[in-house]
């Protein structure tokens, strides 16, 4: 009989650590899956500015254009760090202060959105990028960012 008790117990923890497992999937899977593309991208690069790496990866599309953005910021910003943490940090600072705007946001297709990002500084200085989404298994994942030049290009 108590053999047959212990067994129950046993199965009852199998069972509820099988239960505690699909909830933390289903709740890391589903963080991010309320974003818009905009917050999406204003979460991406505050996480990278803030050196979480993880984070940054997870909005980030399984793309080599990305792995490569990731590691050369990452680079740059842990070379820096060495060099001079304390200005690094006070930079980091001046930019999550900064205005994160976008504009000309468009869907492109199913699943997939472009826009111009930019950053700019209280003191005025500001970078613009463009920033391009794909909706993957409903989370929006940013695949690509390059140099605004001139803007969007044209739709034809």
């Amino acid at each position: 009989m108590r053999k047959f008790i212990l067994n129950i117990f046993i199965l009852l923890g199998i069972a509820g650590l099988g239960v505690l497992a699909a909830w933390i999937v289903k709740n890391s899977c589903a963080k991010h899956s309320g974003l818009s593309p905009e917050d999406t991208v204003k979460s991406f690069y505050t996480s990278l500015l803030s050196g979480e790496w993880d984070k940054a990866r997870s909005l980030c599309a399984d793309t080599d254009d990305m792995e490569s953005y990731c590691h050369t910021f990452r680079q740059f910003w842990e070379k820096s760090m060495k060099k001079d943490s304390a200005l690094l940090a006070t930079a980091a600072g001046v930019l999550e202060e900064s205005d994160m705007s976008l504009s000309d946001g468009r869907h492109e297709g199913k699943g997939t959105f472009s826009t111009l990002f930019t950053i700019t500084t209280d003191s005025g200085a500001s970078k613009t990028r463009i920033v391009q989404l794909k909706k993957e298994d409903g989370i929006w994942l940013v695949t690509m960012i390059q140099d605004a030049g001139q803007g969007l290009p044209v739709r034809n």
